[in-house]
């Protein structure tokens, strides 16, 4: 999720600092961005990150940025429900994965 107005410059990318809430999926081919590069810059700026590891069937929730990093995580296993703490507050039912 993305304020709007982080869309307004030029190029693909949104300015980060505008984003509250990332998910990404894993695959084969970009699992170890999705681990590291990915996490180390999401975890500097957006309050709630949720990544799939669809490798291990898991699924964690990041939040509490900081300048190294989240500070608070939570993995669940497919077919138990993750919670997405504030300013979201809803469960993630993965029961589907």
């Amino acid at each position: 999720m993305a304020d709007e107005s982080a869309f307004d410059g030029e190029g693909r990318h949104a300015d980060g600092a505008a984003l509250s809430l990332v998910g990404e999926f894993t695959s084969v081919s970009t699992r170890d961005a999705d681990w590291t590069e990915k996490l180390d810059v999401y975890g500097r700026l957006v309050p709630v990150c949720v990544v799939v590891d669809m490798q291990d069937s898991e699924i964690t929730c990041f939040w509490e940025p900081s300048p190294h990093g989240y500070r608070s995580r939570t993995t669940v296993s497919f077919g138990e429900a993750l919670h997405v703490p504030e300013p979201f507050g809803f469960a993630i039912d993965t029961a589907g994965f």
